[in-house]
């Protein structure tokens, strides 16, 4: 078994399709597919929460469900989050600075927290 088919089976419960907090919100939809099939739903609380934390522009550009991934340039474990808006949301749902607009460094903490806030809203996928 070679290094992208192991990572494709880790990664199975990837979205198909990333909609915006605007599209979910506006749809009333408040799911998207994986790439397993299966369906996955986003609470109403976790979406007040997204809506709370974003500016109006944030609210038709921030595609869910937001996506971490794991550092690679990192030897202590680190994970990230890439996007201008991602970056902007989870910074201030975290409290946290980020390293650029459009990078987030954080450690497995702020990482247990965001899937504490968002539990359906919040993606990892493991990215060699």
């Amino acid at each position: 078994m070679d290094v992208e088919h192991l990572l494709s089976d880790i990664n199975a419960h990837a979205p198909v399709q990333r909609r915006t907090l605007a599209e979910h919100t506006d749809s009333g939809d408040l799911t998207y597919r994986t790439r397993s099939g299966h369906t996955c739903e986003m609470t109403e609380a976790e979406i007040d929460i997204l809506s709370k934390a974003c500016a109006e522009r944030e609210k038709i550009s921030l595609r869910l469900p937001i996506i971490v991934t794991t550092d690679t340039s990192s030897s202590q474990g680190a994970w990230k989050v890439e996007g201008r808006t991602e970056v902007s949301v989870v910074s201030k749902l975290l409290s946290k600075s980020s390293v650029r607009e459009d990078l987030m460094i954080f450690y497995h903490p702020h990482l247990r927290e965001l899937q504490r806030m968002l539990p359906n809203s919040v993606m990892v996928l493991f990215i060699p």
